[in-house]
């Protein structure tokens, strides 16, 4: 045993000892992390130059990527329409100089959230922009005065400017959408009619796009948006990311994540949470990168997807729509 116990403590020793020269070469030698071309063979160098080259930091590139996020909680609440609650996650702005933060969409006016409580309506309206809605949740109503659609979630909606519509929560729970207003550009072919999808209706494409990113396009240039505008979920498997890629100046792209799942975002060299509901505009500077990660290892995520590009995005298959029905079969 004496003997045994002796010779753990001489290998013990020995370890130590080890661990220490090697420490001592490492402080030596910091060029075993740093790579520099310049201490290694010609031939490792030439390998190491084909490598891909890291993006700058946000901190060389000297943006505050936190002014690119915005988060509903933390707006004032503002009620629309007579009965919907609206909370702004990011709204029209300037995304190239400083300013408020959430303010930087360039060709929309505002993203947020609304939530009707249960059993409430709105009154027959119009407004004076176009209007996107997501549903999230509950069950509802839309109708015109003659048609009707069914809410529920996964329903998309276009309402061109000037058509009369009115919402009605169903159910005794919350309705709860996420809403995009925007002033209808001269790319657009004008409209008078309200579309509406269903996103579970819509088929998936064979190959993703940026690695990971299967998306299902809700609305496009043909249904009436604004010339290079595309409307979509996007889905990511589990354990998967996307590949991270820079957008050019004038190019608006924003993510929403939608329920129930919270995720993560990585936009330049730095990395956000993103619980739902929560959403950024990826920076327009050709410089900063950006990309979506699913870390769950069962479940599937979804981003609502909002893209102005610099071109066109098409052609966009064919994708049917929810037909209206009409109102005196309701009674």
């Amino acid at each position: 045993m004496l003997f045994q116990d002796g010779r753990r403590e001489k290998a013990h020793f020995t370890l130590i000892a080890l661990a220490v020269q090697l420490a001592a070469l490492l402080l030596h030698i910091p060029a075993v992390f740093a790579q520099d071309p310049k201490k290694l063979p010609p031939e490792i160098a030439a390998e190491l130059a084909r490598s891909p080259k890291p993006p700058l930091s946000n901190q060389v590139v000297g943006i505050d990527i936190d002014r690119f996020f915005g988060n509903p909680l933390l707006s004032p609440v503002r009620v629309t329409e007579g009965v919907i609650f609206e909370r702004s996650i990011l709204r029209h702005g300037d995304s190239y100089h400083p300013g408020d933060p959430g303010a930087v969409l360039e060709f929309w006016k505002d993203l947020s959230l609304g939530t009707m409580l249960g059993r409430l309506h709105t009154p027959m309206t119009a407004t004076a922009d176009e209007q996107f809605w997501y549903v999230e949740s509950g069950t509802g109503r839309l109708d015109n005065g003659n048609q009707y659609w069914d809410l529920h979630e996964g329903i998309a909606v276009l309402i061109p400017t000037g058509a009369q519509h009115r919402v009605e929560n169903t159910s005794d729970e919350p309705l709860q959408m996420l809403m995009l207003s925007w002033t209808q550009g001269n790319g657009a072919t004008p409209r008078t009619d309200i579309l509406v999808r269903d996103v579970h209706s819509l088929r998936l494409p064979p190959q993703p796009a940026h690695w990971s990113y299967f998306g299902a396009d809700l609305f496009a240039p043909e249904d009436g948006l604004n010339t290079n505008d595309v409307f979509s979920v996007v889905y990511m498997p589990p354990m998967t990311i996307g590949e991270p890629h820079a957008h050019i100046p004038h190019w608006d792209e924003v993510w929403i994540k939608l329920p129930p799942f919270t995720s993560y975002a990585m936009v330049g060299s730095e990395v956000r949470q993103m619980p739902p509901n929560n959403a950024y505009l990826s920076p327009p500077n050709s410089q900063t990168t950006h990309s979506q990660a699913n870390l769950m290892r069962d479940k599937t995520q979804g981003w609502l997807y909002l893209a102005h590009a610099t071109c066109n995005l098409g052609p966009h298959p064919n994708r049917p729509l929810v037909e209206p029905k009409s109102l005196k079969d309701l009674h």
